[in-house]
């Protein structure tokens, strides 16, 4: 089997279509199939090649990994020869309506009650009548011929989905300048690359309608289809490659790790739980189209936020290390690590509570009892320090002060670290030596 992700390179990779990306990857690895990516790039106006890079560069970095890509733009001859034939078949027949006509005509038809279908007018022009307007300048554009019957699919998130031709537009395939819409080109090279499953946005419902009589005009068996609901915001709106904020790009750099997102794209919407997981195959394996709902879900960044906080508290120090060995730490990193995994939301918060090794509060400035802070001082033990120093410290302090609970915990992390709240302090002060801790408590 084989299945594709075919993007535009007319802007970044936003999660509703890296979601349709995922899913076909997925689909493929798990059936045992192979991935293609194909580049849309026939609109040259909109089209870069900056796009285009930044699209293969987030689908790497995601870890989706293709046994083939290439771009529209470079096969011009395969859909040259293709339409050919489906002009010698009558397939494709010339339009000169105006874009001004053809709105007038759909006006009148809505202004009547009728739907705003295409007439055929252009259908029944003679041969005579076709080469008098074109030798008199008029550049025709290209409408396939639907045959009249009924289009349908079991589509594999949608279940039995039905379309009467009649009530349909023959769909324009050519422009007057000879450039093609997006039907055509991808329903040739899906044939040619031999895909089996196509997986996409449910605003391609109708299009996959005029796809299947193009499959069967070429003589191609078409693929199975499956079309996904939209992803939308909080507020229930779709997104759009305007939506730089919610593109691959930009979670990447806000810290996510990539395998929380194909997690979060692979289960949003379906009826699984979504749990952090650390091992992609077992995400795959558990993964199943039909468990898709056919409605829309709610893309939400602090859901995401979650499944990234909860998958970075059950990493190994291992599944980290190489990460944290690019940062310029001058610290333990495998201290460090247990220090502060389950206080952070994204890997480079790490750096927040490496911050709290050089912290000195102005003790003058807290409530803080002197006779807690000499008996702190009094009793620091000898470095370096170990993971059971804290309890046998704060355990010393206590027998000289009395001091418990909160009265005792407290004003301690307070000095620590510049703050209320946060990581276990037993694994903090193996960070720590001596010297450091008579600095912070103004001793030094």
């Amino acid at each position: 089997m084989k299945c594709r992700f075919a993007p535009s390179p007319t802007g970044l990779l936003h999660v509703g279509n890296a979601r349709s990306a995922v899913l076909n990857w997925a689909y493929a690895k798990k059936n045992n199939g192979s991935f293609i990516l194909r580049i849309d790039d026939t609109d040259h106006v909109r089209s870069s090649k900056e796009y285009e890079n930044k699209i293969k560069e987030n689908l790497s970095w995601l870890g989706l990994n293709w046994i083939n890509t290439f771009n529209q733009s470079e096969r011009t001859s395969l859909y040259n020869s293709n339409i050919e034939k489906l002009k010698n078949d009558a397939r494709l027949y010339p339009c000169f309506e105006t874009t001004e006509e053809l709105s007038l005509k759909k006006k009148s038809l809505l202004s009547s009650g009728k739907p705003p279908i295409y007439d055929r007018s252009s259908l029944y022009l003679s041969k005579d009548e076709i080469n008098e307007k074109i030798n008199s300048g008029l550049k025709p554009h290209w409408r396939f011929k639907l045959e009249d019957n009924i289009i349908n699919w079991n589509d594999l998130i949608k279940g039995q989905v039905k379309f009467e031709s009649k009530n349909l537009s023959d769909p324009i395939l050519i422009r007057e300048d000879g450039s093609l819409l997006y039907h055509l080109p991808s329903v040739i090279d899906d044939i040619d690359e031999e895909i089996t499953h196509i997986i996409r946005g449910e605003d391609h419902i109708s299009n996959t309608a005029f796809h299947i009589q193009i499959f069967n005009s070429l003589g191609a068996h078409p693929p199975q289809f499956a079309h996904h609901p939209f992803l939308t915001d909080q507020e229930g709106k779709g997104f759009g490659k305007r939506i730089g904020s919610l593109s691959i790009e930009n979670l990447r750099s806000e810290g996510y790790e990539d395998i929380s997102i194909i997690n979060y794209l692979l289960n949003i919407g379906s009826s699984e739980d979504i749990k952090a997981e650390t091992q992609l195959d077992n995400i795959i394996n558990n993964f199943d189209l039909k468990n898709i709902s056919s409605s829309s879900a709610k893309f939400s960044d602090n859901v995401l936020k979650s499944l990234n906080s909860d998958l970075l508290k059950i990493y190994n120090y291992e599944d980290v290390k190489s990460k944290l060995q690019s940062v310029d730490i001058k610290v333990d990193l495998k201290k460090l690590w247990k220090f502060s995994q389950n206080n952070i939301d994204y890997l480079k918060d790490i750096e927040n509570w490496l911050k709290t090794i050089e912290i000195i509060i102005d003790i003058k400035n807290y409530e803080i009892q002197d006779t807690l802070i000499s008996a702190a001082v009094e009793c620091i033990p000898e470095d370096p320090f170990t993971y059971e120093t804290w309890d046998s410290w704060t355990k010393a302090i206590n027998a000289k002060t009395g001091l418990k609970g909160k009265e005792l915990y407290m004003p301690l992390r307070l000095i620590l670290t510049g703050k209320e709240k946060g990581p276990e302090l037993k694994n903090f002060l193996p960070l720590l030596d001596k010297q450091t801790l008579l600095r912070k408590f103004g001793k030094i």
